[in-house]
């Protein structure tokens, strides 16, 4: 049978267990341990927030324990349960990263964010495995390649319509990872693919919401679940996503196959077209114009008092996504044009620090989203989604107006953060979760990942 003659199913379970560490170029696995740095990053800072603390209390109540440790405290669960935590935690923030598009008619900033999933659920089932550092590395870059390039053959209106696909891909990102730590066969990898379909979920009404957060940490945990049935001979259709009743076609009206077929792995998404890390907790739709603003008022060294006006020209996507005029708390804040670039007015950053909920009601940061007025402009609506565009646009009491058009942001492939940036965030982060000897060891055991006898190590070095 030939690659063409396969269900989408079928190919992807096939590149699930025919690929191996030594399958895995340099220039991947470089991108990976940027990719899992970053990640064990934000699963650190969101263990204080209150809806991974939530989780945390629901665990404690179910009684669950396990081998699994989870980054940041003092507890161990099952797989499933500790990917659950993890995968809250690290999107806790809306800091993790963002997967790119390859093509105009793929919406940029409306695809997944897909290191979370994948690192949760590889770190989960690695650790029950015991699997050594190479062997999480090639799960973690299986887990991101499958639920990116199928994310991007979905018919676009499957976000459009509402669905949130961090948690409806991020699910596939979670089987895959943990398909390959567990050592399936092909048919139960299929079988393993059809049972994550049906546990595919996420919807967009739950932006600045706990729940954004929880769908995440619910698709590592779910495809989890997924593959440890299908490794039990759980049985389902083999051809889950294919079909007019298969998961491409009830969830997104089709599949443009040519997304996927023979590229799995060609080239692998993390290369190309890569991911974006975040610079700013929150929704990475305007972090291109949250650039732009924070160096115009530095470069020009603007006041807040100065500032008559901000006006933001942008697309639809921006605009439908980012929907919260007058935010009430940080959740909200994370999805909101008007607080995003009114704070960087007044604080001239937008870090953790920035996003809650004391600094959300203050009488100056309210004041300053009212002058905040973004609108659509037909001309950056015409050239597509392939990138975020929007235009800056920074009136003065004085009459004049300081303009900036922004596409790209720092930590995009175009202009990737530096490893010291990367630190610096990581550092960032962790700061109050864990101790500062504890960071150099994670630094260090993140650098060397793939000579660690077993993912516990790793865990150690945050310990």
């Amino acid at each position: 049978m030939t690659t063409a003659e396969r269900t989408i199913t079928e190919e992807t379970a096939r590149f699930i267990i025919d690929t191996n560490y030594a399958d895995l170029p340099e220039t991947l696995r470089a991108e990976a341990r940027r990719c899992i740095l970053d990640g064990l990053a934000v699963m650190l800072a969101g263990t204080t927030e209150d809806c991974t603390k939530i989780i945390y209390q629901y665990l404690g109540d179910l009684g669950v324990s396990g081998p699994c440790r989870v980054p940041g405290i003092n507890a161990s669960f099952p797989a499933e349960f500790a990917a659950l935590a993890s995968g809250v935690s690290g999107h806790a923030h809306d800091y993790d990263d963002t997967q790119v598009s390859s093509a105009p008619d793929r919406v940029y900033g409306l695809l997944t964010h897909p290191t979370i999933p994948a690192l949760s659920a590889a770190l989960a089932v690695g650790q029950e495995v015991d699997a050594t550092g190479k062997d999480l590395v090639t799960a973690f870059c299986i887990g991101m390649e499958v639920e990116c390039k199928l994310n991007e053959a979905i018919n676009p209106r499957h976000y459009q319509q509402g669905f949130h696909s961090t948690g409806t891909f991020g699910v596939f990102a979670g089987v895959a990872a943990s398909t390959k730590l567990l050592g399936l066969e092909l048919n139960a990898a299929r079988m393993a693919l059809s049972i994550a379909a049906s546990k595919s979920a996420g919807i967009r009404c739950n932006f600045g919401t706990m729940t954004k957060p929880y769908h995440s940490g619910a698709a590592a945990q779910n495809g989890i679940v997924a593959a440890r049935l299908a490794s039990m001979g759980y049985g389902a259709d083999p051809s889950g996503l294919d079909g007019p009743w298969g998961y491409f076609s009830v969830a997104g009206g089709g599949v443009d196959e040519e997304y996927v077929r023979g590229k799995l792995g060609n080239p692998w998404a993390l290369l190309d077209p890569g991911v974006s890390v975040k610079p700013y907790p929150c929704g990475s739709l305007l972090h291109p114009a949250m650039d732009a603003m924070r160096e115009l008022v530095i470069a020009h060294d603007v006041s807040p008092e100065s500032i008559a006006e901000v006006r933001l020209g942008t697309a639809s996507n921006v605009l439908n996504a980012l929907r919260y005029a007058t935010p009430e708390n940080a959740l909200q804040a994370k999805f909101s044009i008007q607080f995003m670039l009114g704070v960087l007015a007044l604080r001239r950053k937008a870090g953790i620090a920035e996003f809650r909920d004391d600094v959300v009601i203050r009488d100056d940061v309210q004041a300053m989203m009212q002058r905040v007025k973004p609108y659509l402009d037909p001309d950056i609506e015409a050239k597509g989604f392939d990138r975020i565009r929007s235009r800056v646009e920074v009136v003065l009491k004085d009459g004049s107006t300081l303009t900036q058009e922004a596409f790209i942001s720092r930590g995009t492939p175009e202009r990737p953060m530096t490893p010291a940036e990367l630190e610096e965030k990581f550092t960032d982060c962790a700061t109050g979760i864990i101790g500062i000897e504890a960071m150099t060891r994670t630094l260090e055991a993140v650098r060397n990942v793939e000579s660690l006898r077993n993912v516990g190590q790793l865990l150690d070095a945050m310990a």
